[in-house]
């Protein structure tokens, strides 16, 4: 297979990933209009219907876009294989975007053929001085000025997390006020709330106390605070209790273990205290459970629209409440 118009992006860049794909649909509707776009979800899509959306013509325009997502990672092999013999009748004016979120298993035959005979792109976190440089990029297109000692410390508070970063880089900017955004603005803006909201929730944790976790989540919600930058706290928060206990049963002092981590000393500290009431096996189980929401969360299996925040503020509960 050796096809112009097939693309193949995946890659654990989420965020990136998805704005990659919404340029695509914009610039595609902004040319074609909406009549020949098509987005077919990979793990539910029948046969039939991709056999249709595949080898379909153009209806009112040039082009057909067809968006195929995470089809290789929810299918067993012998059925992403079912795919092949599509790709190779697509007709020309039709582009196929496959976009896979995270990895799909790559010695899969259908994986090997789409990945050398499709235009792949690969989206990768950024890390370290790359994430700093990110966070200022994000600034940049916000209307905000941030230097790399900001960002590098916003990184330190926040965590990888790109969505929790650029919800909190647009706060930053609209704070600023075209002014460039400082360490102090940070504690102000960020640091402090979140300290407040995700200590205030860890504490019912802590304590086993999960319906009053659940309404502490539910009273931050209602003051304004989003449930998926809420949940995605919580989720780092589980890491960093774990990886707090497995550091700390070296004996290592906190400063070498901030070092280790690449996380403020602050976040250390308080984090200690909460690791002590979990054990290891209960951090694991938790976040695993914490860690499949997010999954679906970022490929769209779960939307986080306004209107269904209900909806995944139920799929944490079931995480908490599940023995």
């Amino acid at each position: 297979m050796n096809k112009s118009n097939v693309y193949f992006m995946t890659g654990d860049d989420f965020f990136s990933l998805r704005e990659e794909v919404e340029r695509w649909k914009e610039a595609f509707l902004e040319k074609f209009g909406d009549s020949d776009l098509e987005e077919l979800d990979g793990e539910s899509v029948e046969l039939a219907v991709l056999r249709n959306a595949l080898s379909s013509l153009p209806f009112l325009s040039e082009k057909r876009l067809v968006v195929l997502k995470n089809f290789l990672s929810s299918q067993k092999a012998e059925q992403a294989n079912l795919i092949l013999p599509l790709l190779e009748k697509i007709p020309e004016s039709t582009v196929l975007v496959l976009v896979e979120f995270g990895s799909p298993d790559g010695r899969t035959s259908a994986y090997k053929t789409i990945s050398n005979g499709a235009t792949k792109r690969l989206f990768l976190k950024p890390k370290g001085a790359q994430l700093s440089t990110w966070i200022q990029r994000r600034s940049e297109a916000h209307g905000g000025l941030m230097n790399s000692e900001c960002a590098a410390y916003l990184a330190s508070v926040l965590g990888d997390n790109l969505f929790a970063l650029d919800q909190e880089v647009q706060k930053l900017c609209l704070f600023a006020e075209g002014k460039p955004i400082t360490i102090e603005m940070i504690d102000e803006v960020c640091t402090r709330s979140i300290q407040k909201s995700i200590f205030a929730l860890t504490d019912q944790l802590s304590a086993k106390n999960y319906s009053g976790a659940l309404a502490a989540l539910r009273h931050l919600q209602n003051q304004g605070e989003e449930a998926g930058f809420l949940f995605s706290m919580i989720v780092r928060q589980y890491r960093l209790m774990l990886e707090v206990q497995a550091l700390t049963s070296q004996n290592l002092p906190a400063a070498m273990i901030a070092r280790k981590m690449d996380v403020h000393p602050f976040v250390v500290q308080n984090t200690l205290r909460f690791a002590r009431n979990f054990s290891a096996a209960e951090l694991k189980n938790a976040l695993g459970r914490f860690l499949e929401i997010d999954r679906r969360l970022k490929t769209g299996l779960i939307p986080l629209k306004p209107r269904e925040e209900d909806q995944y503020l139920l799929a944490i509960e079931r995480v908490l409440l599940e023995k």
